[in-house]
């Protein structure tokens, strides 16, 4: 799928595609609400199913094999997470990604980073070695294969995850989780339209990481900021508000 042309549909008229649905094979194990939902959200959020496109229950019943209830029920699970937006007596619409959802989502992440930063450079805690095991490890996937964007992007996530998790608060953390598919579904956006992108990550990420080692926590959140901030303007002629 090439996302820049999906993106640029979505900005120019916002007119929406129909959905092509790959088969689903569901366990019998598992429920069929939470099947059709598991389903629907990981086409949308890895972008296999592009920014404005209409699905309706009958598509998804026919492509899960499981019946039109557990798939209304999993159109309203998606719809409280904002994962999909309703559409009256035609479906669902997946989101467009815009530059406001880009930049909300930035500025909210710097402060919570940014906290994380603080907490590790005060305690000095042990997340160096972690921290440059995920750079290795998405330097490695962009080396063997650049269009494994969704690998990159969790990767990257993880990276970001780290600086959470350093903190040990759970209310911290369930507050950060709850950013993670929007998180992830805008990283491969951004991976995807943007040329360069993945590899201007993990230099940006190194940076940060020199700057933990040396337990720098200006620097590092300097460079936190620009890293997370410092590509809006360049993506400002791709995803519009």
């Amino acid at each position: 799928m090439n996302l820049y042309h999906d993106t640029s549909k979505a900005r120019f008229g916002g007119w929406s595609t129909s959905a092509i649905l790959p088969p689903g094979v569901r366990d019998p194990s598992v429920k069929a609400a939470d099947y059709a939902y598991q389903y629907l959200k990981e086409l949308i959020v890895t972008m296999e199913l592009a920014p404005q496109t209409i699905i309706t229950e009958v598509e998804v019943a026919e492509a899960t094999g499981v019946s039109r209830t557990p798939v209304r029920e999993a159109f309203f699970r998606l719809q409280a997470e904002k994962l999909l937006d309703p559409l009256p007596r035609r479906g669902a619409l997946v989101p467009a990604i815009t530059l406001r959802n880009i930049q909300e989502q930035a500025q909210t992440r710097l402060v919570l980073e940014g906290y994380g930063i603080q907490q590790i450079c005060k305690n000095k805690m042990p997340v160096l070695e972690e921290l440059s095991s995920l750079i290795a490890e998405q330097k490695a996937v962009l080396e063997s294969d650049p269009d494994k964007v969704v690998e990159m992007v969790l990767i990257d996530k993880e990276f970001h995850w780290t600086l959470i998790k350093a903190v040990g608060n759970t209310e911290f953390s369930q507050l950060y989780n709850a950013l993670h598919d929007k998180q992830v579904r805008i990283g491969i956006a951004k991976f995807r339209a943007v040329k360069g992108r993945a590899c201007n990550a993990i230099s940006e990420h190194n940076k940060i990481y020199e700057a933990l080692i040396q337990y720098d926590v200006e620097t590092a959140q300097q460079r936190l900021e620009e890293h997370l901030l410092g590509s809006l303007n360049q993506i400002s002629s791709i995803f519009t508000n």
